[in-house]
């Protein structure tokens, strides 16, 4: 994960600054946890241990944190409820949202597909690593 905020943070056009959040505690995770009752994956653990939410590439993609004073907190819906509830929002990439679909064990980025067809119709992602190298790959080429 490490290396991942690394390659964000190297990328420096002028509209393309990533800002970073002080890393969370586990036990900041552990009660929003419990506080919001979500599991929140072990790969976006990971990057919440790291940077409890993030800005990046000057606001394309935003990163929710686990502060729940934040507007941008997991579970924000920027959409007013037009994400189905049975998915964990962590943030967003453009105009999709970025999600954790606990039936696939899967992140997505999901934008107001049907959710009995997520698996045809999303990009689909076995963790947040994943997801990063994919954000990444997009920006960088």
């Amino acid at each position: 994960m490490e290396e991942r905020i690394e390659r964000i943070k190297a990328i420096q056009d002028n509209w393309m600054q990533s800002e970073f959040s002080s890393p969370a505690t586990a036990s900041q995770i552990e009660t929003f946890e419990k506080t919001a009752n979500v599991i929140i994956p072990e790969s976006y653990k990971d990057f919440l241990k790291l940077s409890n939410g993030a800005e990046l590439f000057g606001g394309d993609c935003q990163l929710y944190s686990v502060n729940v004073d934040d507007e941008f907190r997991i579970n924000y819906d920027y959409s007013d409820g037009n994400v189905p509830e049975e998915l964990l929002i962590f943030g967003f990439y453009n105009s999709k949202h970025l999600c954790f679909d606990a039936r696939y064990e899967s992140f997505i980025f999901y934008e107001y597909e049907d959710y009995d067809n997520i698996s045809e119709e999303c990009l689909m992602f076995s963790d947040f690593y994943e997801v990063l190298d994919y954000i990444i790959d997009i920006v960088e080429n």
